[in-house]
Parts: structure tokens; C-alpha cells; sequence
């Protein structure tokens, strides 16, 4: 009889060990198959965007946060939260030093950040090759461009004719791309700075004040296509990319002569290539950057994204994926430091 209860009891001790074991593999596994899931499930996710409300840089925020909520895994709500200053460095700094390591803070930036950490250490607190990038959705072309009763038909024509630009500080390109065609080709350009953005230029344009600014032409695209139309506005150069919207317009390489020159150009164009960047903390899982590289990609896909940025913005998506924006942002904070240094002294910086 103790035999039989013996054997019973062992009986049922394994049949409860195996019923243990078997309930928390369940349960192991059913974490596993939803961890993807959970991980924004019932979060939100903020993106910082490194200049005031309207304007390019905050449309596509904008646009880009709608969308990417579909693609992120429990679909959580994506926000935009504006923290202009200093060319967006203000808002990298702080993402840089303070935000969540978890993915649930990103960055969205104004073309010329990577450029600031090279031409401003000392402003720029954050480290590029630190920060995990993510994605850009549109590429930019700078380009300089005048009023059609400008008194230069060309670049060139203002080595004899003087233009005058309308810039925001030393530190942004609507200040650095006239300030190096300036001195590279020796032209009459005179640079009217303290101006709040391309906007506020761009008023000053329609007062007489200045004949033009050094903007990106999907600036134009966005707030004065008329322009574009009617011929009010004249394409003198542009760095970057070449852009359908002005055929003609010769790039800055092209008027210059010598391998220097091109290489002083390069570290203007750092901005043209990146684009608009989407990009987290440094130290978030990788498992967090896989997830936001994928939907951001599959965003990428979306017809009705592709339909949202070309109406609301004029321009086309030219995306760069975050293995690419790794890449050049590496290539871009290798640039010899001599290179660095003069293009430092020829812009006042």
C-alpha cells in the first residue's frame, strides 16, 4: 500500500512539473512572438524638431510622424515637438546629453547639423558618429537665387554688378554658400545678416531690402511657387544635388578651377547630401534602431506618404536610408583639418 502511494505521489509530482514547464515555455513563447509588439504598444514616441513651426523642416516632421506611426511596431502615436535654435544644434545637444535611450525620443534636424559639429566644436555638444541614424526622406539642393530685376543674369555677372543677400548668422548656409561663392570667385555680393530665416528674407526680397538668398529650392517650391512660374525668380548656382525644377543651373564645382576650391565646396555640400534626418540618442537597444530603420523604410513605400510630401511641399521624396546616412555623416566628419580650417578663416567663423 505505501508502494502504491509512493508511486502515485512521484506520478503526480512529475505530471505537475511537466505541467509547470510546459506553462512557462508558453509563456516564454508568447512574450517572444508579442515583444515586437509591445515594445511601443501603449507608448508615444516624440519627435524633437530642430526649428519653429512651418517651414520645411517642420512640414515634413510633421508628415513623416503621421505616417511612421502605421509602420512602428503596436502603433503607437507619434508627436512633434519644436525646439528651434542654432540650426537645430540646440535641439541636438539636448537629445544628445538628455533625451530617453529607449527609441521613443528622436531627433528631426535642419540639413546643416553635421556640418555645425565641424565648423562650431564648440556649439555643436553632441558627437555624429555617436547618434544612430535613421532615415531622410528628402535630400536637399542650396541654391543661390535673385529677383528677376537683379542686376546679374549669372553668377559670373556680379563680378562687375553688385548683388546683395539677405543671410541669417555666419553659422548657416543662407550665409556660408553666398559667403563662399564670394571669396572663391572674387564677386560684388554684399551679405545683409540678422535676419530670422528664409521667410523673414524673403519679405525683405518683396520690400527691395536684398535681391536674393541662399536657400534650398524646395523652399521656393513651398512658399513661392509662383515665383517659379512667372519667372520672378532667377537661379544664379546650387550645391548638392542637381534638381529637375532648374536644369540649367550651373553647380558651384563648376565655376571654380582648382581641387582646393572643390574641397572648400564639399564641406558646404555635407548638408545637401544628409538631407532632413531622422535620427535617436546615442545607446538606444539595437533591436529599438532596427524597428525605426524598418518602418521608416516601409514608409518610404507608402504611395500615400509619396502623395503627402510631393503636394503639401512641392518637392519630390529623395530618401537616404540609415545605413547610408551612417556612411556619409562618417566620410563628412573625416575632412581633413585643413580643409576644415580654411573654410573656417574664408567664412569668419
Amino acid at each position: 500500500m505505501n508502494e502504491l502511494k509512493r508511486i502515485f505521489f512521484s506520478f503526480s509530482l512529475q505530471l505537475v512539473c511537466r505541467f509547470v514547464f510546459i506553462s512557462f515555455l508558453a509563456v516564454i513563447t508568447a512574450c517572444s512572438d508579442q515583444s515586437t509588439d509591445t515594445d511601443y504598444a501603449n507608448r508615444q514616441v516624440t519627435i524633437l524638431v530642430g526649428s519653429a513651426p512651418g517651414g520645411v523642416t517642420d512640414t515634413s516632421a510633421r508628415i513623416i510622424a503621421g505616417f511612421m506611426e502605421n509602420y512602428l511596431p503596436g502603433n503607437p502615436a507619434v508627436i512633434v515637438q519644436n525646439m528651434p535654435g542654432g540650426g537645430s544644434v540646440t535641439m541636438a545637444n539636448h537629445l544628445y546629453r538628455s533625451a530617453a535611450r529607449d527609441g521613443t525620443v528622436l531627433g528631426y534636424s535642419l540639413p546643416g547639423l553635421v556640418a555645425a559639429q565641424l565648423m562650431e566644436p564648440d556649439r555643436a555638444r553632441f558627437d555624429g558618429r555617436q547618434l544612430n541614424w535613421i532615415g531622410s526622406a528628402i535630400t536637399v539642393t542650396n541654391t543661390i537665387a535673385v529677383l528677376s530685376e537683379a542686376p546679374v543674369e549669372t553668377l559670373e555677372d556680379a563680378r562687375e554688378n553688385e548683388i546683395i543677400i539677405g543671410a541669417s548668422g555666419r553659422g548657416s548656409l543662407l550665409y556660408q554658400l553666398p559667403a563662399m561663392a564670394k571669396e572663391l570667385l572674387d564677386l560684388k555680393i554684399q551679405i545683409i545678416t540678422g535676419y530670422q530665416g528664409s521667410s523673414e528674407i524673403t519679405l525683405a526680397m518683396e520690400r527691395g531690402e536684398v535681391h536674393g538668398q541662399a536657400t534650398a529650392i524646395d523652399y521656393w517650391s513651398l512658399s513661392r511657387p509662383d515665383w517659379l512660374s512667372n519667372g520672378r525668380l532667377k537661379y544664379l548656382t546650387y550645391v548638392g544635388p542637381k534638381d529637375p525644377r532648374a536644369p540649367d543651373m550651373p553647380h558651384l564645382n563648376e565655376l571654380v578651377t582648382t581641387q582646393r576650391e572643390r574641397n572648400l565646396i564639399e564641406v558646404l555640400e555635407i548638408g545637401s547630401k544628409i538631407g532632413w534626418p531622422l535620427f535617436a540618442p546615442p545607446g538606444i537597444p539595437d533591436v529599438q534602431l532596427e524597428d525605426l530603420r524598418l518602418a521608416f523604410n516601409q514608409m518610404l513605400q507608402d504611395n500615400a506618404f509619396i502623395e503627402a510630401v510631393e503636394s503639401s511641399m512641392r518637392t519630390p521624396v529623395r530618401p537616404i536610408n540609415g545605413i547610408m546616412l551612417e556612411n556619409i555623416v562618417d566620410s563628412a566628419l573625416s575632412t581633413p583639418e585643413e580643409t576644415i580650417t580654411e573654410a573656417k578663416e574664408l567664412l569668419g567663423l
